[in-house]
């Protein structure tokens, strides 16, 4: 295994973008669901931790290298510490996704935490076609 398996946990990427095996799919299922993955749109990536100490050093790290993102206490009935790693009006390919993943990848591993997924929000012109009132 190579010095990124640490991180990877022995994932494969695959093609066109160089993502993991799992990210290309739910990419996939984004663009069948009407997705322009070259369009700028939102996303954020989650990463979860035991404690407030290794999520604030993770907030900490991420901030000193200049991404965007946001510290979530845990409430409701979650006990573990979030940080939501948000991307705002950039495209998803062919670069940003792969990227972002392997931070938040990265991030998880040094500091104990569990990378948990991304999710990306629909351009208003993907949504015009659903026929669906927007609300005000």
């Amino acid at each position: 295994m190579g010095f990124l398996s640490k991180f990877t946990g022995g994932r494969k990427r695959v093609d066109p973008y160089g993502l993991f095996e799992d990210d290309a799919a739910q990419l996939q299922r984004f663009v069948d669901a009407g997705a322009d993955i070259s369009a700028p749109r939102d996303s954020e990536f989650s990463v979860t931790f035991k404690n407030e100490e290794s999520a604030r050093a993770a907030a900490k790290e991420l901030g000193e290298g200049q991404y965007r993102g946001e510290l979530v206490e845990p409430s409701h009935g979650v006990d573990e510490w979030s940080i939501l790693i948000y991307g705002r009006d950039v495209p998803l390919v062919p670069d940003f996704l792969r990227e972002t993943v392997d931070v938040a990848e990265g991030i998880a591993s040094t500091h104990g935490g569990e990378y948990e997924g991304w999710a990306a929000l629909y351009t208003a012109e993907e949504k015009a076609g659903w026929g669906i009132e927007p609300l005000l």
